[in-house]
């Protein structure tokens, strides 16, 4: 019987001991509430280049402008801005006069100024969104590695009891302790088995005070967060590709078929709040829909290009 006691005191040494070594701890993250994404200048918009309402821009459009730039166009330069530097450089180049050639010169450089301008703030906002992106999705991918780790230990710690147990009932001659033994290792060991099939469900606290996805979500008229060039792309529904519904519509609907399909209120508020808990699943939602309204952002340059050739003609 001393012998028995003896292997069931050690069997049950090393379960203890097995179990406190599969505990994780979870090591403080960093860059959780740090907003080092965020500009760290505000920008100021010059009023005189807002873009307008698109009825009252059209209107307002010489015929002759018309003839040589696509609506298409036009709609980009009401965007940028330079819808009336565009008429006063075609009222120059009608001027055959050397004068009005050299001021042409001037204003096409304006022009292309402007343009400039408008490409690096597509690049700075898509800068910023692919930043954000990557925030979450480097939190997202530690908390993976995490639970892997956890899966891992669980399934060794599994394996190992179900070999101590073998061991141990081998080796004790008490039917009704071997029996014991063997029932309560096979339980433990399935338990932690069944237990590594799980999700740990790890969750940290993570900051998103300046919210890229909270304007797109709410549709709202006008953005505190967008650049205005940007937000008015991506709200008149003829820089789409089939002109019925906006590209910032079409956004949101792929966002709600195909990422947060089912989502509760709950993770709603948390996707396009300013903070909350977030597992890792929420997490890689978070950087899917950031990547997605990039490259969103990113394909305006197409629309500059086709800008900029016309001008340069």
């Amino acid at each position: 019987m001393k012998t028995s006691s003896g292997f069931i005191t050690l069997f049950m040494g090393i379960v203890t001991f097995l179990t406190s070594c599969s505990t994780l701890h979870r090591q403080p993250l960093s860059g959780l509430s740090d907003n080092y994404c965020e500009p760290a200048i505000q920008y100021r918009y010059d009023s005189s280049y807002l873009p307008k309402p698109t009825n009252q821009a059209l209107r307002q459009v010489d015929t002759s402008l018309t003839l040589k730039y696509s609506q298409h166009d036009l709609l980009l330069a009401n965007a940028v801005g330079i819808l009336p530097l565009l008429g006063e450089l075609n009222k120059l180049q009608n001027n055959g006069s050397p004068e009005a050639h050299v001021e042409s010169i001037k204003k096409r450089q304006h022009i292309l100024n402007r343009l400039l301008l408008a490409s690096t703030q597509i690049d700075g906002f898509a800068a910023e969104l692919d930043c954000e992106g990557e925030r979450a999705d480097q939190i997202a991918t530690y908390l993976d590695q995490l639970d892997a780790q956890r899966t891992r230990r669980l399934t060794i710690l599994s394996v190992v009891i179900g070999a101590a147990t073998t061991v141990a009932t081998a080796l004790i001659q008490s039917s009704s302790t071997n029996k014991v033994v063997g029932i309560g290792g096979g339980v433990i060991g399935t338990g932690f088995g069944g237990l590594a099939a799980f999700s740990s469900n790890r969750s940290v606290l993570f900051s998103h005070p300046r919210n890229l996805l909270t304007d797109i979500w709410k549709q709202p008229e006008q953005s505190s967060v967008y650049p205005p060039m940007i937000w008015y792309i991506l709200n008149e529904r003829r820089f789409s590709n089939k002109g019925h519904h906006s590209i910032s519509y079409n956004i949101r609907q792929r966002w709600h078929d195909y990422v947060i399909n089912g989502a509760s209120s709950a993770q709603l508020t948390l996707y396009f709040g300013d903070s909350g808990l977030y597992e890792a699943g929420d997490l890689h939602n978070r950087a899917n829909m950031l990547n997605e309204l990039q490259s969103s952002v990113r394909s305006i340059n197409q629309d500059l290009q086709s800008l900029v050739l016309a001008v340069s003609q």
